[in-house]
Protein backbone atom coordinates (compact mmCIF):
# COMPACT_ATOMS: atom_id res chain seq x y z
CA UNK A 1 0.00 0.00 0.00
CA UNK A 2 1.51 3.33 -1.07
CA UNK A 3 -0.24 6.67 -1.26
CA UNK A 4 1.52 9.57 -2.97
CA UNK A 5 1.11 13.31 -2.58
CA UNK A 6 3.91 15.64 -3.68
CA UNK A 7 5.01 18.89 -2.07
CA UNK A 8 7.67 21.47 -2.88
CA UNK A 9 8.81 21.92 0.71
CA UNK A 10 12.26 20.69 1.71
CA UNK A 11 11.26 20.15 5.35
CA UNK A 12 8.76 17.44 6.10
CA UNK A 13 5.28 18.94 5.54
CA UNK A 14 2.78 19.55 8.33
CA UNK A 15 -0.29 19.19 6.12
CA UNK A 16 -1.45 17.00 3.25
CA UNK A 17 -4.36 16.53 0.85
CA UNK A 18 -7.87 15.54 1.91
CA UNK A 19 -7.72 12.15 0.17
CA UNK A 20 -4.37 11.33 1.72
CA UNK A 21 -5.54 12.42 5.20
CA UNK A 22 -8.64 10.23 4.98
CA UNK A 23 -6.59 7.15 4.09
CA UNK A 24 -4.05 7.85 6.82
CA UNK A 25 -6.81 8.24 9.41
CA UNK A 26 -8.10 4.79 8.53
CA UNK A 27 -4.63 3.29 8.91
CA UNK A 28 -4.05 4.84 12.35
CA UNK A 29 -7.33 3.74 13.96
CA UNK A 30 -6.99 0.98 16.58
CA UNK A 31 -3.28 1.63 16.85
CA UNK A 32 -1.45 2.95 19.91
CA UNK A 33 -0.03 6.36 20.79
CA UNK A 34 2.45 6.23 23.68
CA UNK A 35 0.84 2.93 24.79
CA UNK A 36 -2.68 4.44 24.78
CA UNK A 37 -5.10 2.95 22.27
CA UNK A 38 -6.36 5.19 19.48
CA UNK A 39 -10.17 5.13 19.50
CA UNK A 40 -10.82 7.18 16.38
CA UNK A 41 -9.12 9.63 14.02
CA UNK A 42 -10.81 12.59 12.29
CA UNK A 43 -9.71 14.70 9.34
CA UNK A 44 -9.58 18.49 9.71
CA UNK A 45 -8.26 21.33 7.58
CA UNK A 46 -7.08 24.93 7.82
CA UNK A 47 -7.33 25.68 4.11
CA UNK A 48 -8.54 24.25 0.85
CA UNK A 49 -5.59 21.84 0.47
CA UNK A 50 -4.08 21.75 3.98
CA UNK A 51 -5.42 18.82 5.99
CA UNK A 52 -4.29 17.31 9.31
CA UNK A 53 -5.65 14.76 11.79
CA UNK A 54 -7.42 14.94 15.13
CA UNK A 55 -7.08 11.80 17.27
CA UNK A 56 -9.33 10.64 20.10
CA UNK A 57 -7.56 8.30 22.53
CA UNK A 58 -9.05 5.67 24.82
CA UNK A 59 -8.10 7.73 27.91
CA UNK A 60 -10.49 10.46 26.73
CA UNK A 61 -7.82 12.90 25.50
CA UNK A 62 -7.93 14.49 22.07
CA UNK A 63 -4.86 15.57 20.14
CA UNK A 64 -4.09 17.56 17.01
CA UNK A 65 -1.73 15.56 14.80
CA UNK A 66 0.30 17.29 12.11
CA UNK A 67 1.99 15.12 9.49
CA UNK A 68 5.54 15.95 10.56
CA UNK A 69 4.76 14.92 14.14
CA UNK A 70 3.14 11.67 12.98
CA UNK A 71 6.32 10.85 11.08
CA UNK A 72 8.50 11.58 14.13
CA UNK A 73 6.34 9.38 16.38
CA UNK A 74 6.55 6.47 13.96
CA UNK A 75 10.34 6.79 13.93
CA UNK A 76 10.55 6.61 17.74
CA UNK A 77 7.86 3.92 18.15
CA UNK A 78 5.57 6.29 20.04
CA UNK A 79 2.97 5.66 17.34
CA UNK A 80 2.35 1.99 16.55
CA UNK A 81 -0.14 0.45 14.15
CA UNK A 82 -2.34 -2.54 14.93
CA UNK A 83 -1.82 -6.07 13.58
CA UNK A 84 2.00 -5.93 13.62
CA UNK A 85 2.25 -3.30 10.90
CA UNK A 86 4.49 -0.25 10.61
CA UNK A 87 3.73 3.16 9.10
CA UNK A 88 6.48 4.33 6.74
CA UNK A 89 7.25 7.56 4.92
CA UNK A 90 9.59 6.62 2.04
CA UNK A 91 10.48 10.25 1.28
CA UNK A 92 11.70 12.78 3.83
CA UNK A 93 10.37 15.66 1.73
CA UNK A 94 6.83 14.53 0.84
CA UNK A 95 3.84 13.11 2.70
CA UNK A 96 3.88 9.88 0.71
CA UNK A 97 3.21 7.03 3.13
CA UNK A 98 2.97 3.27 3.08
CA UNK A 99 2.24 0.40 5.43
CA UNK A 100 4.78 -2.35 6.04
CA UNK A 101 3.09 -5.67 6.77
CA UNK A 102 5.82 -6.95 9.08
CA UNK A 103 4.64 -10.56 9.18
CA UNK A 104 4.64 -10.72 5.38
CA UNK A 105 8.12 -9.20 5.33
CA UNK A 106 9.42 -11.76 7.85
CA UNK A 107 8.13 -14.67 5.81
CA UNK A 108 9.63 -13.24 2.65
CA UNK A 109 13.00 -12.56 4.30
CA UNK A 110 13.17 -15.98 5.94
CA UNK A 111 12.42 -17.77 2.68
CA UNK A 112 14.72 -15.60 0.57
CA UNK A 113 17.96 -17.08 -0.72
CA UNK A 114 19.19 -13.98 -2.56
CA UNK A 115 19.03 -10.21 -2.23
CA UNK A 116 19.02 -7.79 -5.15
CA UNK A 117 21.18 -4.94 -3.90
CA UNK A 118 20.65 -1.74 -5.87
CA UNK A 119 23.17 1.00 -5.18
CA UNK A 120 21.74 4.35 -4.15
CA UNK A 121 22.32 8.00 -4.91
CA UNK A 122 25.79 9.54 -4.69
CA UNK A 123 27.41 6.13 -5.18
CA UNK A 124 29.63 5.62 -8.23
CA UNK A 125 27.55 2.44 -8.75
CA UNK A 126 24.24 4.33 -8.54
CA UNK A 127 21.39 2.44 -10.19
CA UNK A 128 23.39 -0.74 -10.74
CA UNK A 129 22.43 -4.00 -9.03
CA UNK A 130 24.17 -7.10 -7.71
CA UNK A 131 22.41 -10.32 -6.66
CA UNK A 132 23.94 -11.46 -3.37
CA UNK A 133 23.39 -14.71 -1.47
CA UNK A 134 21.64 -14.39 1.91
CA UNK A 135 23.09 -16.17 4.94
CA UNK A 136 20.87 -14.90 7.78
CA UNK A 137 18.03 -12.51 8.52
CA UNK A 138 17.55 -11.16 12.02
CA UNK A 139 15.80 -8.48 14.05
CA UNK A 140 18.21 -6.06 15.72
CA UNK A 141 18.45 -6.38 19.50
CA UNK A 142 20.27 -4.61 22.33
CA UNK A 143 23.58 -6.38 21.74
CA UNK A 144 23.70 -5.28 18.08
CA UNK A 145 25.97 -2.33 17.30
CA UNK A 146 23.28 -0.60 15.22
CA UNK A 147 20.45 -1.15 17.73
CA UNK A 148 18.40 2.09 18.05
CA UNK A 149 20.79 3.88 15.68
CA UNK A 150 19.24 5.90 12.87
CA UNK A 151 20.01 6.80 9.29
CA UNK A 152 20.37 10.40 8.11
CA UNK A 153 16.56 10.74 7.89
CA UNK A 154 16.03 9.73 11.52
CA UNK A 155 14.67 6.25 10.75
CA UNK A 156 15.83 3.54 13.15
CA UNK A 157 17.59 0.44 11.90
CA UNK A 158 15.34 -2.55 12.65
CA UNK A 159 16.71 -5.55 10.77
CA UNK A 160 19.94 -7.00 9.45
CA UNK A 161 20.59 -9.13 6.41
CA UNK A 162 23.85 -11.03 6.77
CA UNK A 163 25.05 -11.89 3.29
CA UNK A 164 27.20 -14.80 2.23
CA UNK A 165 30.01 -12.52 1.07
CA UNK A 166 30.48 -11.25 4.64
CA UNK A 167 28.66 -7.92 4.33
CA UNK A 168 25.64 -6.68 6.26
CA UNK A 169 22.61 -4.75 5.11
CA UNK A 170 20.96 -2.83 7.95
CA UNK A 171 17.35 -2.07 7.20
CA UNK A 172 14.83 0.46 8.50
CA UNK A 173 11.09 -0.05 8.21
CA UNK A 174 11.29 2.16 5.11
CA UNK A 175 14.00 -0.02 3.61
CA UNK A 176 11.99 -3.18 4.29
CA UNK A 177 8.90 -1.61 2.71
CA UNK A 178 10.82 -0.61 -0.42
CA UNK A 179 12.46 -4.05 -0.70
CA UNK A 180 8.99 -5.58 -0.70
CA UNK A 181 7.81 -3.05 -3.28
CA UNK A 182 10.54 -3.96 -5.75
CA UNK A 183 10.65 -7.70 -4.92
CA UNK A 184 14.32 -7.49 -3.97
CA UNK A 185 14.24 -10.62 -1.77
CA UNK A 186 14.28 -13.70 -3.98
CA UNK A 187 13.20 -17.16 -2.88
CA UNK A 188 13.92 -18.67 -6.29
CA UNK A 189 16.59 -17.23 -8.56
CA UNK A 190 16.36 -17.63 -12.36
CA UNK A 191 19.03 -19.91 -13.82
CA UNK A 192 20.36 -17.05 -15.93
CA UNK A 193 21.13 -14.91 -12.86
CA UNK A 194 24.49 -15.24 -11.12
CA UNK A 195 24.21 -15.09 -7.34
CA UNK A 196 27.39 -13.74 -5.72
CA UNK A 197 28.03 -15.82 -2.60
CA UNK A 198 31.67 -15.06 -1.88
CA UNK A 199 33.75 -11.93 -2.41
CA UNK A 200 36.56 -11.83 -4.95
CA UNK A 201 40.00 -11.77 -3.30
CA UNK A 202 42.71 -9.79 -5.10
CA UNK A 203 45.82 -11.91 -5.69
CA UNK A 204 48.04 -9.71 -7.86
CA UNK A 205 48.29 -7.01 -10.50
CA UNK A 206 50.03 -7.29 -13.85
CA UNK A 207 51.13 -4.71 -16.39
CA UNK A 208 49.86 -5.01 -19.95
CA UNK A 209 52.41 -3.26 -22.20
CA UNK A 210 51.65 -0.47 -24.65
CA UNK A 211 50.65 -1.59 -28.11
CA UNK A 212 49.10 -0.10 -31.21
CA UNK A 213 45.34 -0.61 -31.09
CA UNK A 214 44.09 1.37 -34.08
CA UNK A 215 46.62 2.43 -36.66
CA UNK A 216 44.15 4.56 -38.62
CA UNK A 217 43.28 6.71 -35.61
CA UNK A 218 46.69 6.47 -33.95
CA UNK A 219 45.22 4.87 -30.83
CA UNK A 220 47.52 3.04 -28.43
CA UNK A 221 46.44 0.81 -25.60
CA UNK A 222 48.01 -0.41 -22.37
CA UNK A 223 46.46 -1.85 -19.27
CA UNK A 224 46.42 -3.21 -15.75
CA UNK A 225 45.22 -6.76 -15.15
CA UNK A 226 43.80 -7.39 -11.67
CA UNK A 227 43.88 -11.11 -10.86
CA UNK A 228 41.40 -12.59 -8.38
CA UNK A 229 41.04 -15.95 -6.65
CA UNK A 230 38.01 -17.17 -8.59
CA UNK A 231 36.13 -16.65 -11.87
CA UNK A 232 34.51 -13.23 -12.18
CA UNK A 233 30.73 -13.62 -12.46
CA UNK A 234 30.07 -9.87 -12.55
CA UNK A 235 29.48 -7.95 -15.77
CA UNK A 236 32.09 -5.40 -16.80
CA UNK A 237 29.67 -2.49 -16.43
CA UNK A 238 29.64 -3.13 -12.66
CA UNK A 239 33.26 -1.90 -12.48
CA UNK A 240 32.86 1.87 -13.04
CA UNK A 241 35.56 4.54 -13.03
CA UNK A 242 35.80 8.05 -11.64
CA UNK A 243 38.37 10.85 -11.49
CA UNK A 244 38.94 12.28 -8.02
CA UNK A 245 40.65 15.59 -7.30
CA UNK A 246 42.70 15.78 -4.10
CA UNK A 247 44.01 19.15 -2.89
CA UNK A 248 47.06 19.32 -0.63
CA UNK A 249 49.12 22.23 0.59
CA UNK A 250 52.48 22.64 -1.14
CA UNK A 251 55.16 22.73 1.58
CA UNK A 252 57.30 25.15 -0.44
CA UNK A 253 54.70 27.70 -1.56
CA UNK A 254 51.95 27.15 1.03
CA UNK A 255 49.39 27.04 -1.77
CA UNK A 256 46.90 24.27 -2.42
CA UNK A 257 48.01 21.91 -5.15
CA UNK A 258 45.63 19.61 -6.99
CA UNK A 259 46.35 15.99 -7.79
CA UNK A 260 44.03 13.84 -9.86
CA UNK A 261 43.45 10.12 -9.34
CA UNK A 262 41.75 7.76 -11.75
CA UNK A 263 39.86 5.11 -9.80
CA UNK A 264 38.32 1.85 -10.99
CA UNK A 265 35.84 0.49 -8.43
CA UNK A 266 35.44 -3.25 -7.79
CA UNK A 267 32.36 -4.18 -5.72
CA UNK A 268 32.12 -7.53 -3.91
CA UNK A 269 35.92 -7.63 -3.68
CA UNK A 270 38.54 -7.45 -0.95
CA UNK A 271 42.29 -7.28 -0.48
CA UNK A 272 43.46 -9.62 2.29
CA UNK A 273 47.17 -9.70 1.52
CA UNK A 274 49.79 -7.24 0.31
CA UNK A 275 49.36 -6.65 -3.42
CA UNK A 276 52.39 -5.09 -5.04
CA UNK A 277 51.66 -1.99 -7.11
CA UNK A 278 53.66 -0.03 -9.68
CA UNK A 279 55.47 3.27 -9.40
CA UNK A 280 54.70 4.07 -13.04
CA UNK A 281 53.03 2.54 -16.07
CA UNK A 282 52.86 4.85 -19.08
CA UNK A 283 50.88 7.92 -17.91
CA UNK A 284 49.72 6.21 -14.70
CA UNK A 285 51.68 6.97 -11.53
CA UNK A 286 51.52 5.38 -8.05
CA UNK A 287 49.36 2.49 -9.25
CA UNK A 288 47.93 0.46 -6.37
CA UNK A 289 44.94 -1.46 -5.07
CA UNK A 290 43.31 0.01 -1.95
CA UNK A 291 40.45 -1.09 0.29
CA UNK A 292 37.46 1.26 0.08
CA UNK A 293 37.04 2.49 3.67
CA UNK A 294 33.50 3.76 3.09
CA UNK A 295 31.94 0.60 1.65
CA UNK A 296 31.94 -3.06 2.62
CA UNK A 297 33.79 -5.53 0.40
CA UNK A 298 34.95 -3.01 -2.17
CA UNK A 299 38.43 -2.28 -3.53
CA UNK A 300 39.72 0.50 -5.76
CA UNK A 301 42.40 0.39 -8.45
CA UNK A 302 43.93 3.81 -8.02
CA UNK A 303 46.47 5.75 -10.09
CA UNK A 304 47.59 9.37 -10.25
CA UNK A 305 47.04 10.87 -13.70
CA UNK A 306 47.25 14.09 -15.62
CA UNK A 307 43.68 14.50 -16.92
CA UNK A 308 45.00 16.40 -19.94
CA UNK A 309 46.61 13.25 -21.37
CA UNK A 310 43.46 11.13 -21.04
CA UNK A 311 41.87 11.51 -24.46
CA UNK A 312 39.67 8.44 -23.97
CA UNK A 313 38.02 6.90 -20.91
CA UNK A 314 39.23 3.51 -19.61
CA UNK A 315 37.55 0.35 -20.80
CA UNK A 316 36.99 -2.70 -18.58
CA UNK A 317 37.04 -6.33 -19.72
CA UNK A 318 36.16 -9.44 -17.72
CA UNK A 319 38.43 -12.31 -18.78
CA UNK A 320 38.12 -16.09 -18.54
CA UNK A 321 41.28 -16.33 -16.41
CA UNK A 322 39.92 -15.05 -13.07
CA UNK A 323 40.83 -11.45 -13.84
CA UNK A 324 39.61 -8.04 -14.89
CA UNK A 325 41.60 -6.01 -17.40
CA UNK A 326 41.40 -2.22 -17.29
CA UNK A 327 42.42 -0.81 -20.67
CA UNK A 328 43.82 2.70 -20.91
CA UNK A 329 44.30 4.63 -24.14
CA UNK A 330 46.46 7.36 -25.53
CA UNK A 331 46.11 9.09 -28.87
CA UNK A 332 47.06 12.26 -30.65
CA UNK A 333 43.68 12.29 -32.42
CA UNK A 334 41.71 14.99 -30.60
CA UNK A 335 38.48 14.17 -32.46
CA UNK A 336 37.99 10.91 -30.55
CA UNK A 337 35.46 10.87 -27.71
CA UNK A 338 34.74 7.13 -27.35
CA UNK A 339 37.01 4.10 -27.06
CA UNK A 340 37.14 1.64 -29.97
CA UNK A 341 35.08 -1.54 -29.92
CA UNK A 342 37.02 -4.33 -28.26
CA UNK A 343 36.26 -8.04 -27.95
CA UNK A 344 35.00 -8.54 -24.41
CA UNK A 345 35.07 -11.98 -22.78
CA UNK A 346 32.22 -11.58 -20.31
CA UNK A 347 31.94 -13.88 -19.01
CA UNK A 348 24.23 -24.70 21.12
CA UNK A 349 24.35 -24.27 24.80
CA UNK A 350 21.53 -25.13 27.25
CA UNK A 351 18.15 -25.08 25.61
CA UNK A 352 16.27 -21.94 26.72
CA UNK A 353 12.99 -22.54 28.48
CA UNK A 354 9.83 -21.76 26.58
CA UNK A 355 7.47 -19.10 27.86
CA UNK A 356 4.54 -21.43 27.24
CA UNK A 357 3.73 -24.92 28.50
CA UNK A 358 2.89 -28.02 26.41
CA UNK A 359 -0.65 -28.35 27.76
CA UNK A 360 -1.58 -24.78 26.80
CA UNK A 361 -0.50 -24.59 23.16
CA UNK A 362 -2.57 -21.97 21.40
CA UNK A 363 -0.85 -20.85 18.22
CA UNK A 364 0.76 -22.61 15.28
CA UNK A 365 4.08 -21.02 16.21
CA UNK A 366 3.97 -22.41 19.74
CA UNK A 367 3.27 -25.93 18.47
CA UNK A 368 6.13 -25.80 16.00
CA UNK A 369 8.55 -24.17 18.43
CA UNK A 370 7.85 -26.89 20.99
CA UNK A 371 8.93 -29.47 18.38
CA UNK A 372 12.21 -27.57 18.12
CA UNK A 373 12.78 -27.77 21.86
CA UNK A 374 12.10 -31.52 21.83
CA UNK A 375 14.64 -32.01 19.03
CA UNK A 376 17.25 -29.95 20.88
CA UNK A 377 16.80 -31.91 24.09
CA UNK A 378 17.00 -35.22 22.16
CA UNK A 379 20.18 -34.14 20.40
CA UNK A 380 21.95 -33.17 23.61
CA UNK A 381 21.23 -36.62 25.06
CA UNK A 382 22.64 -38.30 21.95
CA UNK A 383 26.10 -39.83 22.49
CA UNK A 384 26.76 -40.50 18.80
CA UNK A 385 28.16 -37.23 17.45
CA UNK A 386 27.00 -37.84 13.88
CA UNK A 387 23.44 -38.42 15.06
CA UNK A 388 23.63 -35.35 17.30
CA UNK A 389 24.73 -33.16 14.40
CA UNK A 390 22.00 -34.54 12.13
CA UNK A 391 19.40 -33.84 14.83
CA UNK A 392 20.66 -30.26 15.08
CA UNK A 393 20.13 -29.89 11.32
CA UNK A 394 16.55 -31.17 11.78
CA UNK A 395 16.10 -28.57 14.53
CA UNK A 396 17.23 -25.84 12.12
CA UNK A 397 14.58 -26.90 9.61
CA UNK A 398 11.97 -26.98 12.38
CA UNK A 399 13.05 -23.50 13.50
CA UNK A 400 12.51 -22.16 10.00
CA UNK A 401 8.97 -23.58 9.98
CA UNK A 402 8.32 -22.04 13.39
CA UNK A 403 9.67 -18.67 12.22
CA UNK A 404 7.41 -18.68 9.19
CA UNK A 405 4.37 -19.19 11.42
CA UNK A 406 5.32 -16.39 13.86
CA UNK A 407 2.69 -13.72 14.40
CA UNK A 408 4.62 -11.05 16.27
CA UNK A 409 8.12 -9.69 16.90
CA UNK A 410 8.59 -11.56 20.19
CA UNK A 411 7.93 -14.94 18.59
CA UNK A 412 10.17 -14.43 15.59
CA UNK A 413 12.95 -12.96 17.74
CA UNK A 414 12.85 -16.03 19.97
CA UNK A 415 13.10 -18.36 16.98
CA UNK A 416 15.90 -16.40 15.30
CA UNK A 417 17.90 -16.20 18.55
CA UNK A 418 17.69 -19.98 18.91
CA UNK A 419 18.74 -20.39 15.29
CA UNK A 420 21.81 -18.20 15.84
CA UNK A 421 22.84 -20.25 18.89
CA UNK A 422 22.67 -23.40 16.77
CA UNK A 423 24.64 -21.89 13.92
CA UNK A 424 27.40 -20.74 16.27
CA UNK A 425 27.62 -24.23 17.76
CA UNK A 426 27.44 -26.43 14.66
CA UNK A 427 30.79 -25.49 13.03
CA UNK A 428 32.67 -26.25 16.28
CA UNK A 429 30.86 -29.58 16.70
CA UNK A 430 31.44 -30.63 13.11
CA UNK A 431 35.14 -29.75 13.18
CA UNK A 432 35.62 -31.72 16.39
CA UNK A 433 33.61 -34.66 15.05
CA UNK A 434 35.63 -34.89 11.84
CA UNK A 435 38.93 -34.51 13.70
CA UNK A 436 38.04 -37.31 16.14
CA UNK A 437 36.78 -39.58 13.34
CA UNK A 438 40.00 -39.18 11.35
CA UNK A 439 42.10 -39.77 14.47
CA UNK A 440 40.11 -42.90 15.34
CA UNK A 441 40.67 -44.29 11.84
CA UNK A 442 44.41 -43.72 12.14
CA UNK A 443 44.55 -45.47 15.50
CA UNK A 444 42.53 -48.43 14.26
CA UNK A 445 45.23 -50.70 12.81
CA UNK A 446 42.63 -53.00 11.30
CA UNK A 447 41.14 -50.24 9.15
CA UNK A 448 43.24 -50.39 6.01
CA UNK A 449 40.81 -49.12 3.37
CA UNK A 450 39.09 -45.71 3.33
CA UNK A 451 35.32 -45.69 3.74
CA UNK A 452 33.91 -43.62 0.82
CA UNK A 453 30.44 -43.34 2.35
CA UNK A 454 31.83 -42.04 5.63
CA UNK A 455 34.07 -39.56 3.81
CA UNK A 456 31.08 -38.36 1.80
CA UNK A 457 29.04 -37.82 4.98
CA UNK A 458 31.88 -35.96 6.70
CA UNK A 459 32.50 -33.76 3.66
CA UNK A 460 28.80 -32.88 3.59
CA UNK A 461 29.02 -31.86 7.26
CA UNK A 462 32.13 -29.76 6.55
CA UNK A 463 30.34 -28.01 3.69
CA UNK A 464 27.67 -26.89 6.16
CA UNK A 465 30.32 -25.87 8.69
CA UNK A 466 32.10 -23.82 6.02
CA UNK A 467 28.88 -21.96 5.27
CA UNK A 468 28.44 -20.86 8.87
CA UNK A 469 32.02 -20.68 10.16
CA UNK A 470 32.44 -17.47 12.16
CA UNK A 471 36.19 -16.85 11.89
CA UNK A 472 39.31 -17.51 9.83
CA UNK A 473 40.58 -20.16 12.26
CA UNK A 474 37.48 -22.27 11.70
CA UNK A 475 37.72 -21.77 7.94
CA UNK A 476 41.36 -22.90 8.00
CA UNK A 477 40.57 -26.04 9.99
CA UNK A 478 37.67 -26.88 7.69
CA UNK A 479 39.83 -26.48 4.57
CA UNK A 480 42.53 -28.71 6.09
CA UNK A 481 40.04 -31.43 6.98
CA UNK A 482 38.46 -31.29 3.53
CA UNK A 483 41.89 -31.76 1.98
CA UNK A 484 42.56 -34.82 4.14
CA UNK A 485 39.22 -36.43 3.31
CA UNK A 486 39.57 -35.82 -0.41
Amino acid sequence: MLVCHGTASYAFPEYTSRQKALKLAGVLENGYFKSVKISSVFVKNIGEDDYYLQALLSDGSSRKWLLNRIREWTQTDELILSNNRALVFPSSATTDFGVLEKNDFYRTALNATAYVKTFGKHDVLEGKSLVLGILHFRILQEDDSNYLKTNKHGDRYRYALELENGTYEYLTYNDAFLLMQRSALLEEVPETVNVLRKSYKVKEMKKIPLRLEDELHDIWRFGIEVVFDKPIMTDADKFPYRVVEVKKKDLNTGRLKSSFFLQIVFPNAEKRTLVKGFRKHEYLHQVKIETDKEHQKRVILKAMVDPNVMELPPYVEVTDRNSVVVNYYRSQNRNLTQPPDLPVTQSPSEVPRSVFTPDKLETEFEKKYMKVLVLLRDSQQQQNMNLRINTYFKALEALKKASLSAENDIQITRALNQRDVLLRTLPKLIIRNVQMTILAKKLDQQETKPDPELSKELLAQLAQAERYASNDDQQYKIASLQKILR
